[in-house]
């Protein structure tokens, strides 16, 4: 496979950064518009089952876009990384503008599941992130990286919310403004972002893109290495798709201010989110001091806590409380992956492992949203307590591989 070099200079990995940080944030933005205001968009289409159809409409996403995971890096590798990334926004931008449009049940889940087809591109702007970042600023790097989605979903339901509360704007025309946002996000890389042209390929005939996709799964996953990280990163995925489609239906139960309910879903989601944007900063330095494994650990525990709380409560204020709590630590866990990955993973396996990064997220989006919607005739207690259950999983998978290496075994090493 050939390798894309990104053009150098003193800061370009903080220049780098800074696009990639720009980018990912525009797409959770836009995307929290999406799966926060899913619910009240569908009672508004009148949908029939429409608690049913958002845990429907979350699996959809991932569905489509499952069998293309190993394909965006092979592409990213073989021609080019930028056209990967700049195609995840552009299709973005297709996206939203057909939900904006859609006035029924059918136009929002063909809008739902394009979605898929956008996805992949995290995985590519981390292997650039890993390649250019000095190796003591990688857990930094990574983590500030990583932090760029919850601070989109923090901005997202709060802008939101208070221009559809306080503006002739519905949620048609948020949409539909989303789209062009999407589309101005793309036009960036395409003027800003630059990648020197690819070294000349091996001579004689290559592997298809299916058949490279293939190779490059069974090398990644033979490592143990990958197995434990990958099979933390989905516990934790499968757990959080278990919950967080879900957060806006529980925030409209309990909303004293039916009238408000866009704002107020907004403001609880987004206070959330930048709360644990805030915290997985500080997790990202602590990570770099303590190690990657023990904040993992923390995070795991936090999160089976706090989803607990979320479901016991009957109120919207210690309801808040807990989903911020939740927030960060799924925040601060997703970001410790992602650095065990970065480092822990050998140089010869990292490109694909971190290009199949998002694997577990499209496993668990499938799995989660599915398993909560089939719960959901029984609360959200029996809902959030079997994501506890799974979190509380993952903890004892990371807890066990600490002691495995205190004895010699060379499980995160």
């Amino acid at each position: 496979m050939n390798q894309q070099v990104e053009v150098h200079s003193v800061s370009g990995w903080r220049a780098v950064l800074t696009l990639f940080f720009l980018t990912s944030m525009v797409e959770s933005l836009v995307m929290s518009h999406v799966f926060s205001f899913l619910p009240l968009y569908l009672t508004e289409l009148h949908t029939i089952h429409a608690k049913l159809w958002v845990g429907i409409l979350n699996a959809t996403v991932f569905v489509f876009g499952l069998p293309l995971v190993p394909l965006w890096g092979i592409w990213a590798n073989r021609y080019s990384g930028k056209a990967v990334i700049v195609r995840s926004a552009f299709v973005e931008a297709i996206v939203l503008s057909i939900l904006g449009l859609s006035h029924a049940l059918p136009g929002v889940l063909f809008a739902m599941s394009l979605i898929g087809f956008q996805l992949g591109n995290t995985g590519v702007m981390l292997a650039a992130i890993r390649r250019l970042a000095p190796i003591h600023r990688i857990g930094f790097a990574v983590s500030l990286f990583s932090v760029s989605s919850p601070v989109g979903m923090a901005l997202g339901p709060l802008y939101g919310g208070l221009l559809v509360s306080h503006t002739r704007f519905n949620l048609h025309a948020l949409y539909l403004s989303d789209g062009v946002l999407s589309l101005l996000s793309g036009l960036m890389l395409v003027f800003l972002y630059r990648e020197m042209s690819p070294i000349a390929p091996p001579k004689g005939p290559q592997d298809s893109a299916w058949v490279a996709a293939w190779k490059s799964v069974r090398t990644t996953f033979r490592l143990r290495i990958t197995w434990v990280l990958f099979g933390v990163f989905t516990l934790l995925m499968l757990a959080r798709q278990m919950v967080n489609p879900y957060v806006p239906v529980a925030i409209l139960q309990f909303n004293p201010f039916p009238k408000q309910a866009t704002l107020v879903i907004g403001v609880l989601m987004g206070i959330a989110a930048l709360t644990g944007a805030l915290i997985t900063i500080v997790a990202g330095r602590f990570g770099d001091a303590i190690g990657f494994r023990r904040v993992l650990a923390v995070a795991f525990a936090m999160c089976a806590v706090f989803v607990v709380w979320m479901g016991w409560t009957h109120a919207l204020v210690p309801f808040g409380l807990a989903l911020a709590g939740y927030s960060a630590a799924t925040g601060i866990g997703g970001a410790m992956v992602f650095s065990l990955l970065s480092t822990r993973v050998p140089e010869t396996h990292r490109t694909t492992a971190l290009n199949l990064v998002y694997l577990p997220l499209y496993l668990g989006g499938i799995v989660g949203p599915v398993l909560s919607s089939g719960l959901s005739h029984f609360g959200l207690l029996a809902q959030f307590s079997v994501a506890a259950v799974l979190f509380t999983a993952g903890l004892v998978v990371v807890v066990v591989a600490l002691r495995e290496q205190s004895v010699g075994a060379e499980v995160f090493e």
